[in-house]
């Protein structure tokens, strides 16, 4: 387990004690790139989720519906999650440095990480602010349980 220096805390949440991991997840085989981006296809859909809101995120951002073994471009520069909503997959394109909260996010999703090689680690937060994730900085990728997600800083 890595410590991780320098991690946010929101106004209300208390300080950590304990070290928060950092998830680095290899790539098999490199993705085919599009535009100045990365080419993702979507899985399919995931079994047993009933869903009765759809996901949201504030403040706004970008966002594209994807049917499942469907393709997108996470673009360089931007942080990408991709949750279940029903029938569809939902990408939203993060690119501004600040916190992003979720509403409606359930189980088992995605994230691609393109943000520059300069960038800060991105964090996924509980629901006191404290960050429960540290994601591995550009390029990196992975799936996370956004159930326990309140909220995404992608270059904190």
């Amino acid at each position: 387990m890595v410590t991780a220096a320098g991690v946010p805390t929101a106004a209300s949440a208390a300080a950590r004690s304990e070290p928060v991991a950092i998830q680095q997840i290899e790539l098999a085989a490199p993705p085919a790139v599009e535009a100045g981006g990365v080419l993702v296809t979507t899985p399919a859909a995931p079994g047993g989720i009933g869903i009765t809101a759809t996901p949201t995120i504030s403040p706004s951002v970008t966002t594209k519906n994807v049917a499942p073994g469907g393709t997108y471009t996470c673009s360089s520069g931007y942080f990408c999650a991709q949750v279940w909503a029903g029938s569809a997959w939902k990408v939203f394109f993060l690119y501004t440095c600040q916190i992003y909260d979720l509403n409606n996010w359930t189980g088992t999703g995605y994230w691609r990480n393109r943000q520059s090689s300069g960038a800060p680690n991105p964090y996924l937060l509980g629901s006191q602010g404290i960050p429960i994730h540290v994601l591995a900085k550009s390029p990196s990728s992975g799936s996370v349980d956004w159930g326990p997600v309140y909220s995404i800083s992608p270059c904190y």
